[in-house]
């Protein structure tokens, strides 16, 4: 196995499959050290990290930004390969060799176009989110693990080096052909702007309640209503899941986004589930329509 496809389930396993085996548990019977170092949201059961083993809530903003340099930095190696005929930048060559297994693939898993498309899809999705971090969330002041922040470069850094990894170093005749490429990719881009402008209004949504006249007057939740808050308890979670979804649409035939969206889904259904448990127990007149994640289903 590649070494970031390695790092992606080793992720799966420690960030969901271990906070769930934690939150099944007695947080008061956990040693205090474990419950520091899982302290996020409600997994630990109120446990906060501490001195060395935590950071502000608010520096999840750093990763953002890091993330969206990374991605511009990507549509730009990805415009001199195929636009300009460039050679590969050599960040980007050490990207595709650190994943990619010439002797078992030799040949590029999707199309430069494909390739191209899900590089935009990170711009924009990279920009919005770090656009929302920094003018719109509003985060509480307490603290969150450090390995959790850590996860987050971790997660966006691999993320674009598994795409760089399976395309095609230029434009040619050794990039896949599919008649059908057109479609998926027009599809892939229609569900990924529903998303995106979804998730967007559920983030307005989310720091809206918790400010008044543009000032943050409280931390606390409130019940939402309106728009996907109607169907599902975490709208922001579902539409991360739908669009990592349409990631997985424009890749299709690569082999290392499934480990990617493992990880990602996982992360969400996870954080949704223990969320949507927290709310009902919080409101005593939580919505009874309401799922935890996705509308009628779960």
């Amino acid at each position: 196995m590649d070494a970031v496809n390695a790092m992606f389930v080793a992720m799966t396993f420690t960030f969901v499959a271990v906070p769930l085996l934690l939150k099944s548990l007695d947080p008061t019977r956990l040693p205090a050290a474990v419950a520091r170092l899982y302290a996020y949201g409600k997994i630990t059961g109120g446990a906060r990290p501490s001195g060395v083993l935590s950071v502000p809530k608010r520096w999840y903003k750093h990763f953002y930004a890091f993330s969206l340099a990374l991605a511009v930095a990507a549509a730009l190696a990805l415009s001199d390969a195929y636009a300009a005929g460039a050679p590969w930048p050599a960040g980007a060559a050490l990207c595709r060799r650190w994943l990619w297994d010439p002797v078992r693939r030799p040949e590029p898993s999707y199309s430069a176009a494909a390739a191209s498309v899900a590089v935009g899809m990170f711009v924009m999705q990279c920009a919005r989110r770090t656009y929302e971090t920094y003018r719109v969330n509003v985060f509480s002041d307490t603290a969150v693990g450090l390995w959790y922040y850590a996860s987050g470069y971790m997660h966006y850094a691999g993320a674009v080096v598994t795409v760089l990894a399976e395309a095609p170093a230029a434009v040619g005749p050794a990039a896949p052909s599919d008649p059908w490429e057109p479609v998926r990719l027009a599809g892939a881009l229609l569900v990924f702007g529903w998303a995106y402008r979804q998730q967007w209004r559920a983030n307005v949504a989310l720091a809206g309640a918790r400010k008044r006249g543009g000032r943050v007057v409280t931390h606390e939740h409130v019940l939402l209503t309106g728009g996907l808050f109607d169907l599902v308890s975490s709208p922001q979670m579902l539409t991360e899941v739908v669009i990592y979804g349409a990631w997985y649409a424009v890749l299709w035939g690569g082999s290392g986004w499934k480990y990617v969206i493992a990880f990602v889904w996982g992360n969400q259904f996870e954080i949704a589930l223990i969320s949507h448990q927290w709310y009902k127990d919080k409101f005593k007149d939580y919505p009874r329509q309401r799922k935890a994640i996705i509308p009628y289903v779960l």
